[in-house]
């Protein structure tokens, strides 16, 4: 089981875009991530040339995932177990950890939360079952990229009798 998270050496995606460089955003962010993920997921599964073949799943992508608990807001606070369905996802945290209680990623087959400060990327097979676990009140916002074209070979043998709620509660914070 391979996971990786690192931090990303120009922040300057996590300050107020202006409108201009909203249209700019894959040229300047997206396509630099993908660049690192691309290479640290060739060292990590030591597949260096097939990782360089990785790509966005389609034009959507990366797509901005927004989960809100907020007085006259609709909320969406997390989301339930699932699979990408992908080779390699990929997600960075925009928000700072101060902004949202509650929240992380939990993966089954780790009985783990993980939880990212804003700037830092998690990276992980498409195929692992996970699910965005219910933030209690503030925004919590992630930029998610689904890509294809490394098969990573690790599959997932976690299964639905095994989940028990306290896992999740069992909390890696990234540093």
């Amino acid at each position: 089981m391979c996971f990786c998270s690192f931090r990303l050496s120009d922040n300057s995606i996590f300050t107020t875009l202006s409108p201009s460089k909203v249209k700019d955003m894959v040229s300047n962010y997206t396509d630099n991530i993908l660049h690192d993920v691309k290479k640290i997921v060739g060292v990590i599964f030591g597949m260096r040339r097939e990782a360089m073949r990785l790509r966005p799943r389609s034009w959507k992508e990366p797509h901005l995932l927004l989960y809100q608990v907020l007085d006259g807001k609709p909320h969406h606070t997390g989301i339930e177990m699932h699979y990408d369905g992908c080779d390699v996802t990929w997600q960075a945290m925009l928000t700072r950890q101060d902004e949202y209680e509650g929240g992380g990623t939990y993966f089954r087959s780790l009985r783990k939360t993980i939880r990212l400060k804003q700037g830092q990327v998690l990276v992980h097979p498409g195929e692992l079952y996970h699910k965005g676990i219910d933030i209690t009140y503030g925004v919590r916002c992630l930029l998610i990229c689904f890509t294809d074209g490394m098969n990573p070979k690790i599959l997932d043998d976690s299964r639905q009798e095994d989940d028990d709620p306290k896992y999740e509660t069992n909390v890696l914070v990234c540093g």
